[in-house]
């Protein structure tokens, strides 16, 4: 006789579920369905993660008292070629960012506020609201808000999904979706996968200490980037 199904899952189509994938199941539907959405933009989208230098755009706030600085090169970029930033993690639920952008010779900064936390226990996500100064043919001003989720499938391998609606000012009645996929299959190692509203962005991260990160991306998914970045406490 067939045991009952353990107290964290649930049987569908005769396949007996954990609570985890099914909730991993639900979300890659949910962002599968934004990518359906048909966002148009001017050169790239709000979340572009070249334009915010931050190399993944969306994900969970900095925690606090951590700052970090990166520099991002892309060589064959069209429109931009270096991304210096400095992004700092003010309060448990605020981060600050600033940068500037080489060839276009502009400033980029952010704010990211955060006034619901996730639920670990539940399938509550964090609630983000911001704003990012993101580089379309000129400096244009973006506002946004994102919904943000962490799974956690074993000791090495956990997933972090974001999906959020962003328009640029004064262009309010221009909206774009967002969405993210951030994998850690080890403690060092995390594929990224991002959408800014128009184009995808490709990318893996690695950590070879506490301080250092060294991100590769696809922009794009046809303009090669290197980023690296450094952290620190204070």
């Amino acid at each position: 006789m067939p045991g009952r199904p353990a107290k964290h899952s649930f049987v569908l189509g005769g396949f007996e579920m954990s609570l985890y994938l099914s909730r991993f199941v639900v979300f890659i539907f949910i962002i599968s369905l934004g990518f359906a959405i048909n966002a148009a933009a001017q050169q790239c989208g709000p979340g572009c993660p070249v334009c915010s230098g931050s190399g993944s755009s969306t994900g969970a706030l900095l925690p606090s008292g951590t700052l970090i600085s990166t520099v991002m090169s892309i060589p064959t970029g069209e429109d931009e070629t270096g991304v210096f930033s400095l992004r700092a993690g003010v309060t448990s639920w605020l981060d600050l960012g600033l940068g500037y952008t080489v060839k276009s010779k502009k400033l980029i900064w952010s704010a990211r506020w955060q006034p619901l936390t996730e639920d670990e226990s539940s399938w509550r996500p964090a609630v983000i609201l911001g704003t990012g100064s993101v580089q379309t043919g000129k400096s244009d001003q973006s506002i946004f808000i994102q919904l943000t989720k962490a799974f956690d499938f074993s000791e090495k391998f956990s997933a972090r999904f974001s999906i959020g609606i962003a328009t640029l000012l004064p262009e309010l009645n221009r909206r774009y979706f967002l969405a993210n996929l951030t994998m850690t299959v080890t403690e060092r190692w995390s594929p990224f996968l991002s959408y800014d509203g128009r184009n995808f962005h490709l990318g893996l991260s690695w950590i070879p200490t506490d301080w250092l990160f060294i991100a590769g991306l696809m922009a794009e998914m046809k303009f090669p980037a290197i980023l690296v970045g450094y952290r620190w406490s204070f």
